[in-house]
């Protein structure tokens, strides 16, 4: 095998968000007499976490630090209720991690999200045991891009970050990956382009889930 384990990004990569993330958004925009954002610009929003997403929906607004604040954790509240509405499993990733499993690889999930909601969508989208560790954001921990989380995941793996295969479909994972050490897969059908991700340093690239598998076994 090329690599002992693989570290997947949530959303955009093995799942599309966008269209709760942006109705919990518009949810407190509309709460609090807010210009709603189009669902088409979720995607452009998303991947450094909720906070900077509720920012770049309120940009022109010019909110303080403390309502930003107020306004991200009533986001966070509201989409832990229920985070999958209309949030899917993208075509070709149940085969792959099928694939990924008989091989012997082992798999992990790393977001931005907070860990709550993180697991309650791996929960609720996944079958039990899916992935051998699934981590979200820690209130007081740094997030990604800090390699911090990953570098925890890869000692909890008792594997090096070069037996590591890192994909997420971002510039802050491409960072993130980068900052630890890691080998990073860009996969295209996510929140980023092409453009954008090789901007951010990111030379490997799936069109499809099943290239994941090549770059893997």
């Amino acid at each position: 095998m090329k690599y002992k384990a693989v570290i997947f990004d949530l959303d955009g990569t093995l799942i599309e968000t966008a269209d709760d993330i942006g109705f919990y958004i518009n949810l407190i925009l509309k709460r609090y007499s807010f210009p709603e954002i189009s669902l088409d610009n979720v995607s452009s929003i998303v991947g450094w976490g909720l906070k900077d997403a509720m920012e770049k929906a309120l940009s022109g607004a010019e909110p303080d630090d403390k309502k930003i604040e107020k306004y991200t954790e009533e986001l966070i509240k509201e989409y832990a209720l229920d985070p999958v509405i209309d949030t899917y499993i993208y075509d070709g990733i149940e085969e792959l991690l099928k694939t990924i499993e008989m091989k012997g690889i082992k798999s992990a999930v790393y977001s931005n999200k907070a860990h709550p909601v993180t697991a309650r969508i791996v929960d609720k989208l996944f079958p039990p045991g899916q992935f051998e560790i699934v981590r979200g954001a820690v209130e007081g921990f740094p997030k990604k891009p800090s390699p911090d989380g990953a570098l925890l995941i890869a000692e909890s793996l008792g594997l090096k970050p070069s037996e590591i295969l890192y994909v997420g479909d971002s510039d802050v994972d491409c960072i993130t990956a980068k900052n630890g050490g890691f080998d990073f897969a860009a996969v295209l059908w996510g929140y980023r382009t092409k453009e954008q991700l090789e901007k951010a340093g990111a030379s490997k690239f799936a069109l499809k889930p099943s290239d994941l598998a090549d770059f893997l076994i």
